[in-house]
């Protein structure tokens, strides 16, 4: 398991071991190893493209981000709404003292404007104390009644997030509860949910692929945006393998 992990990190920064690896052929080079030198730089090279010129990682993206629809009307029977942690800069929110986004922080502006849509449905908002303590003043500031909401602060990561959430709320099998996160951790969100048998209903939010139309995809290389998709989408599959093999989901691209 240890080596799985050493793994998947290895993949989720390919980028920086692609330049480290192009550090070693230029060593290689000033010390006369032509055959070292030539490997090392086919393979950085080839690396290089797929990571940051090819549209492969965005078309991952847009794999995760549209496997769950977003509808437009909620279940009339829905029971609550769940909101998952990760939406802060952790370090730089209690650095300047109030909630930094970062690339997920989409994901709570949406929730609040779903909560606002449905003022009668109870809100339960799961994560670290961090993103607890920012998340009551976020909503505070945003006009979110405090007496609709829970908060469960014990999470450090989706397991915990469902596990967790699920021995709060205790549901009924009947009940539906909407579970909102971005559209590319929904996947591995819901197979988590399901894996402790929650049946909860997706609303994926904070989309950042809206198609894979070529300029779309060309724009998305220009913009830099490819290195980002990159560690997005390796670090989701490499979380939808583990926890399919370790029997945490039921299935390893839940739908």
């Amino acid at each position: 398991m240890l080596f799985l992990k050493f793994l998947f990190g290895i993949i989720i920064h390919l980028d920086l071991v692609c330049a480290v690896l192009i550090l070693f052929a230029g060593i290689a080079h000033f010390r006369n190893s032509r055959k070292k030198r030539h490997k090392l730089l086919v393979f950085s090279l080839v690396t290089f493209f797929i990571i940051h010129l090819s549209p492969i990682s965005r078309i991952m993206l847009y794999q995760l981000e549209h496997r769950f629809p977003q509808e437009i009307d909620l279940p009339s029977n829905a029971k609550g709404l769940i909101l998952l942690g990760g939406n802060f800069s952790l370090l730089e929110s209690q650095s300047k003292g109030r909630p930094i986004y970062n690339l997920a922080g989409g994901r709570v502006i949406e929730f609040i404007a779903l909560a606002r849509r449905y003022p009668g449905l109870p809100i339960l908002f799961t994560g670290a104390p961090i993103e607890v303590e920012l998340t009551k003043k976020l909503f505070d500031e945003m006009g979110i009644d405090p007496a609709r909401v829970t908060y469960e602060n014990e999470s450090r990561n989706t397991l915990d997030n469902a596990s967790n959430s699920y021995k709060l709320v205790m549901p009924k099998p009947e009940d539906k509860w909407i579970l909102v996160t971005s559209a590319f951790h929904m996947p591995r969100s819901i197979g988590l949910f399901k894996g402790i048998g929650w049946n909860v209903t997706a609303h994926p939010v904070d989309y950042h692929i809206a198609s894979l139309k070529v300029s779309k995809l060309i724009l998305g290389a220009l913009d830099r945006q490819n290195p980002i998709a990159w560690r997005i989408v390796t670090s989701e599959w490499a979380g939808l393998f583990n926890n399919y093999i370790n029997g945490k989901s039921p299935e390893f691209f839940p739908k």
